[in-house]
């Protein structure tokens, strides 16, 4: 196969890598150690977190002053609803669903070479691109590595992002240099679990497999050799080890700046929970009044203190009144808390562009034109991850080209399918006016939200052509 012999060079990089000198292993131990404390990796984490609706506000305790010790602890006398609502996951599964919910469209002038690739890719494709979707839009960045398995099928898988660290020859963040993937391992020494992280070095040309524990590093060997004591890299072949001469790592990004949705909305959606929550704890607090006792104030401050604590307090007795008891409610004002709540509501949805779902501005059957401004901040979200998934499927077609052999494979196209609400009635109407007009099949049916392949629709209009119309020139002649 022409594949192997244009990309033999693993042996020769695993070996070579093996070899490397100490500096390799402080870079890794380096670069690994950066990157779990990084800001970046932590907002991928709180993404992740927040689409599981464990928001901040469920880690939200009160606290009072112990009157014997004066240290501070947890306050579970006091009312302390924890309100986590799911604005975050609302917003990333409205944009990935309009985004990529209905399957791509690929094009190509070859269409031997197109039904090739589309082969290659499987029925099982459309289901990564979604999962990239959501791993980009929580994390910044969604991972796709290229692979061979066993049986030399060509596959894709997604990789965590928080386990894979980039090595990037440009600050454009467009080409890799090398790339690091690592993951923990538990297991039992001396009837103690114990964790050690194992360590994968990806080049161009070949991988080296490192362990660590502790604070030490060293080179995994058993991992970079094969049973034949061959030096591993990127693939089997028939005849021995290859490489892609590429690293195998994709990125998909969410955006230029390579950001989670949830850097945009974090500090409001904490906002927004942590008001609801308030005013709950204030619908509690009136069921839970504070008795005011009078004639029983011989009492000490920290005693008064914790009273008013246990939502009891004891006065001295009013001459003019004498003993009694009355109650005293706290005091919200409920009107300015909700015009607070929806007004955060409204700077969730524009920060995090997301529909404006405004019906009372737009009605229950809104226009093209008003759906249009209604999904205009979706589209512009959507729109930056289509870029970016676009780039990200050229780079996967180095991969494919390679396994299929194809040195000079044409251009494939692919266009993402954005599943836009419109009012069907209306789009129907405007389709049968360009139609009309003498506007050609293919333009009209591009616009019509009915049809979902145009070329389909096409062929199957000319199928159904009157009979007429499929007279030859110079009419029908007698056998």
């Amino acid at each position: 196969m022409k594949l192997y012999k244009r990309m033999k060079r693993g042996v020769k990089a695993a070996m070579s890598a093996i070899r490397e000198p100490d500096d390799i292993q402080t870079m890794l131990l380096s670069k690994i150690d950066l990157f779990i404390s990084s800001e970046q990796r932590k907002l991928a984490l709180t993404g992740e977190r927040y689409y599981k609706v464990d928001n901040e506000i469920l880690e939200n305790k009160k606290y009072k002053y112990d009157p014997k010790t004066g240290n501070k602890v947890e306050d579970i006398s006091q009312a302390n609803n924890r309100y986590a609502h799911a604005q975050y996951k609302n917003m990333v599964d409205e944009k990935v669903s309009y985004t990529l919910s209905k399957e791509y469209t690929l094009s190509c002038v070859d269409e031997t070479y197109l039904k090739k690739v589309q082969k290659l890719l499987g029925n099982n494709f459309p289901y990564k691109m979604l999962k990239l979707g959501y791993e980009a839009s929580n994390k910044g960045c969604g991972w796709l590595h290229p692979y061979i398995d066993e049986k030399g099928a060509f596959k894709v898988m997604t990789v965590p992002f928080e386990r894979f660290i980039p090595v990037w020859t440009d600050n454009d963040h467009e080409e890799l240099k090398a790339g690091i993937y690592f993951y923990d391992e538990v297991y039992t020494k001396n009837g103690k679990d114990r964790v050690r992280t194992h360590i994968e070095y990806w080049t161009s040309e070949g991988i080296t497999c490192y362990i660590r524990e502790d604070k030490e590093i060293f080179v995994d060997y058993s991992n970079n050799f094969d049973e034949a004591g061959n030096a591993v890299s990127h693939f089997l072949g028939k005849d021995g080890w290859y490489s892609w001469g590429s690293v195998p790592f994709i990125p998909f990004k969410n955006n230029f700046i390579e950001m989670p949705d949830i850097k945009f909305v974090k500090s409001l959606i904490d906002g927004y929970d942590k008001s609801r929550s308030e005013a709950a704890n204030y619908i509690d607090d009136v069921r839970n009044l504070i008795y005011i006792i009078k004639g029983y104030g011989n009492l000490s401050e920290d005693e008064i203190r914790e009273k008013i604590r246990s939502r009891v307090l004891k006065l001295d007795a009013d001459p003019d009144e004498g003993e009694g008891a009355s109650t005293l409610s706290p005091t919200m004002d409920l009107t300015a808390v909700i015009a607070h709540c929806e007004q955060l509501k409204r700077d969730i949805t524009e920060a995090g562009q997301g529909i404006m779902k405004d019906l009372d501005k737009y009605g229950n059957s809104p226009s093209g034109v008003a759906l249009s401004f209604m999904y205009s901040l979706l589209d512009l979200k959507a729109s930056a991850m289509c870029t970016q998934f676009t780039f990200g499927f050229n780079k996967l077609m180095h991969f494919v080209n390679a396994f299929l052999d194809e040195t000079k494979a044409p251009e494939i196209n692919i266009q993402f399918n954005v599943n836009m609400k419109v009012n069907e009635s209306e789009n129907l109407d405007n389709c049968q006016k360009a139609k009309n007009l003498g506007l050609s099949d293919d333009t009209w049916l591009n616009k019509c939200t009915w049809v979902d392949d145009v070329q389909k629709e096409l062929d199957s209009l000319k199928e159904n052509q009157p009979y007429k119309d499929k007279v030859p020139i110079g009419g029908v002649t007698d056998e």
